[in-house]
């Protein structure tokens, strides 16, 4: 499957991703309404609420997806955490160089958990709400919800979400960070969904 996948990023790299995006969101919504409901005597996959999929899926693939990638490519540019392993500098000094791949792949983690995450969590809120039909609760949302939401998120990013991306940044390749991040929102798509969406009922 790894050897499939990484196949599938060298040839279709934006196209995996986001694929990938999508589906993982999806699962993530999954488990956040099945813990809303608890699962009582219901069969596990009765009653869920298949617009609101529909819009996580689609948030995942379209704008989620996308939004990371040029993000990731945008903090690579200003905050490098891959150079030359062969640079005059670094081989005059391996240990130094070590050191700022680990300060940058800091900056970037936190960057993405605690200033990106409000654009990310407030595109999410509206891309939702728009598939959802929920237009005209968009703002006020926004206005009420969006603050909380963002507590939860950052409570989930310091306990348990930074440490982890730390790791995957750190010794995964840099097409793959992407994938990283879905993986590990499985968790904070849950959150987020929960968070979100328990207002709309």
């Amino acid at each position: 499957i790894s050897n499939w996948y990484m196949n599938q990023l060298h040839t279709n790299e934006l196209r995996t991703k986001f694929i990938s995006a999508g589906v993982l969101d999806l699962f993530g919504d999954v488990c956040a309404q099945l813990i809303e409901r608890g699962h009582g005597g219901y069969p596990i996959l009765s009653g869920l609420d298949k617009r609101r999929m529909f819009a996580m899926f689609a948030d995942g693939i379209f704008v989620s997806a996308p939004l990371y990638h040029c993000m990731f490519e945008i903090y690579e540019k200003i905050i490098p955490t891959h150079s030359s392993s062969t640079s005059a500098a670094n081989l005059r000094d391996p240990s130094a160089a070590k050191k700022r791949r680990l300060l940058a792949i800091l900056a970037h983690v936190l960057l993405d958990n605690f200033l990106m995450a409000i654009v990310y969590l407030a595109v999410m809120m509206v891309t939702t709400g728009l598939i959802e039909g929920r237009h005209a609760d968009i703002v006020y949302e926004l206005k009420h919800d969006l603050i909380p939401a963002l507590k939860v998120s950052w409570k989930v990013s310091m306990y348990f979400y930074v440490p982890l991306q730390l790791l995957s940044f750190h010794y995964l390749p840099h097409k793959l960070k992407v994938l990283a991040v879905n993986v590990l929102d499985l968790v904070w798509v849950a959150v987020l969904s929960f968070v979100t969406h328990r207002n709309r009922h």
